[in-house]
């Protein structure tokens, strides 16, 4: 397997299907995954685009270690968000990636352009591609498609991708797989795409790829660096952020959970049958469960609930029946919505309606309602249809004390980590370029877990958070591979892996490209409209947090935040409005792309 050049292009109003070689500079400034996406998507795409017309572009985007190196078996789904209108990058795992690269070994992406006249999808069948007709598919949820197709893998929408959900995912490995944040999965509805099904072998590789194979999966294997994700997966996350008091609970009013233990590892470890993974990985951090007990005894998941939809589906929500988190969370999974934001408005619902803000009855720990309201968000019916256009939209229909339940930055609603129990993961959040995002830099690690003062404003947190997000918009972001393999504390051995394939880099050369593909993200964020007013903390953190623990009473003044963000903007060579310089773009080799005003 020799270094992929190649992006096949198909017209959904055509049906034309080409493949075009990536431009040889492209390949060396952004490698794949989320650069070569960003890249692509910053030059076809115009100013102002919205999210759900044709014009806007959906991209299927590998990288160059895609069903390669162990660990690798991701892809990352670009396009413009329909949820909050900025650039959006969204990654899964599993079998379907690797297939997707075996199938077209010298290609690193598909683009999707234009709207089918009817529902359809991609089979690509040992690299020759066709659309085919997706009637009998129309309205079905994702099982039931990836069952259809039992001889392919299957990225696919479900009910809630077709009727354009905003937080909808594209789904993939029988459902236990998913692009999950930002609504991907509406703007493949609304192309009328219902599914990309593949099929390839696997090419034969040299004996150097074979040797470089088998060490890193003794490392993955054996590395301290990924013991955690072996030992426990991300259930192990819960039992460490509710003790230090950033375990999101009761819609954010709280900072940790007093039926945790009954959603944590241990919990989770009783009701689990066997151990996942992804193809080609030793860690195995999934779990596929059957509920032994509570509410939806004997209710079957396949891949169990991850941190994240624990916090959201069950500390956030006040649910402390692990069988029906994992009923919601199974239900979103075939419907084709993302959890986080499930969780997020749900609890936005619950607490509106204890406060008499909204004609809707449902409570705190209600989960069999949250059932019910999951359904009725995927087909838009009553308010579901106000739901399934996120926290933002809802809070803005309802106004009052409706706009501070709402969690959110940029519009994509908050994942499962309190600012106020790690400041520095709050400016993480308000910086990232797809709206409140944890896997762009993982910052309450340092805070809670490393030296760093949690609960300070300190112009160090600044230059952490960008560290690790310059750091990560290559690793693991462009090759693309799983955070997970721990190749952000390996990046000699990435460099192995790309010159093996063709690259020339070294490490400067990789340091160098995370900063100029987190500059290009915000350059398209800027082009949409988007500074320093969007990039603030939701109102709620200025408000003390209760029950937090070591962070109770924490909240963060808007001033105080102000002071860390200008110091970012100082950092990253941005003006005070979060512009990118003329120097900086030059420095970056990035002002080719950019029209100053």
């Amino acid at each position: 397997m020799t270094k992929a050049n190649k992006i096949l292009r198909v017209n959904l109003s055509t049906k034309r299907i080409r493949s075009e070689e990536v431009p040889e500079e492209w390949l060396n400034q952004f490698i794949g995954g989320k650069g070569l996406g960003a890249i692509y998507l910053y030059n076809e795409l115009k100013k102002g685009v919205k999210a759900l017309s044709p014009e806007n572009k959906l991209l299927f985007m590998w990288g160059p270690l895609t069903g390669l190196a162990p660990g690798c078996s991701r892809y990352c789904v670009v396009t413009k968000s329909p949820l909050t209108g900025a650039f959006l990058h969204s990654y899964s795992g599993g079998n379907f990636p690797s297939q997707l690269r075996f199938s077209l070994p010298d290609h690193l992406g598909i683009i999707f352009e234009g709207k089918a006249e009817s529902s359809v999808y991609l089979k690509i069948d040992n690299g020759t591609a066709e659309l085919r007709d997706a009637s009998k598919l129309k309205g079905k949820n994702i099982d039931e498609v990836c069952h259809y197709f039992e001889d392919y893998e299957v990225a696919t929408i479900g009910p809630a991708g077709e009727n354009l959900v905003k937080f909808a995912t594209i789904s993939s490995d029988n459902g236990h797989h998913h692009a999950g944040r930002g609504g991907a999965g509406a703007v493949m509805g609304s192309k009328n795409l219902k599914a990309v099904v593949v099929r390839g072998k696997r090419p034969d590789v040299s004996q150097e790829v074979k040797n470089l194979q088998k060490e890193e999966v003794h490392r993955l294997a054996t590395s301290e660096i990924t013991m955690g994700p072996r030992e426990g997966g991300t259930p192990r996350v819960v039992d460490m952020i509710n003790k230090v008091g950033a375990f999101p609970t009761r819609n954010w009013t709280k900072g940790s959970f007093e039926h945790a233990n009954k959603i944590n590892l241990e919990a989770v470890k009783k009701n689990a049958k066997k151990r996942v993974t992804c193809y080609n990985c030793p860690i195995a951090c999934g779990f596929d469960l059957e509920m032994t007990e509570g509410l939806y005894k004997g209710l079957k998941t396949g891949r169990g609930p991850e941190y994240e939809t624990l916090g959201m589906i069950g500390a956030n929500l006040e649910i402390g029946d692990l069988s029906a988190v994992a009923k919601i969370a199974d239900l979103c999974n075939k419907l084709g919505m993302d959890t986080i934001s499930m969780g997020n408005v749900i609890g936005w619902t619950m607490e509106c309606s204890e406060k008499g803000l909204i004609d809707y009855k449902i409570k705190f720990g209600e989960s069999q309602k949250a059932v019910e309201l999951v359904e009725k968000i995927a087909y838009r019916k009553d308010i579901g249809d106000m739901l399934a256009e996120g926290v933002r939209y809802a809070s803005d229909q309802v106004g009052r004390e409706a706009k501070e339940a709402a969690v959110e930055i940029k519009g994509l609603e908050l994942p499962a980590y309190e600012p106020r129990g790690s400041f520095s993961m709050g400016l993480a959040y308000a910086t990232s370029d797809r709206g409140a995002c944890h896997m762009r830099a993982w910052a309450i690690g340092g805070d809670v877990f490393g030296d760093r003062d949690p609960y300070s404003i300190q112009k160090g947190h600044a230059e952490a958070v960008i560290q690790e997000q310059n750091l990560r918009s290559v690793i693991p972001d462009s090759l693309v591979a799983c955070s997970f393999a721990g190749y952000t504390r390996a990046i000699d051995k990435v460099i192995e892996w790309l010159n093996l394939l063709g690259y020339d880099l070294d490490a400067k050369d990789i340091e160098l490209t995370g900063e100029q593909i987190w500059n290009l993200t915000r350059m398209f964020n800027v082009r949409e409209g988007f500074c320093r007013n969007d990039d603030y903390l939701p109102r709620r953190m200025e408000r003390p947090l209760k029950q937090g623990g070591p962070a109770d009473g924490n909240f963060i003044p808007k001033g105080d935040f102000d002071k860390m963000l200008s110091w970012y903007y100082e950092i990253r060579g941005w003006n005070e409005d979060g512009k990118p310089s003329v120097q900086k773009l030059k420095k970056l080799n990035l002002d080719k792309y950019y029209k100053f005003e």
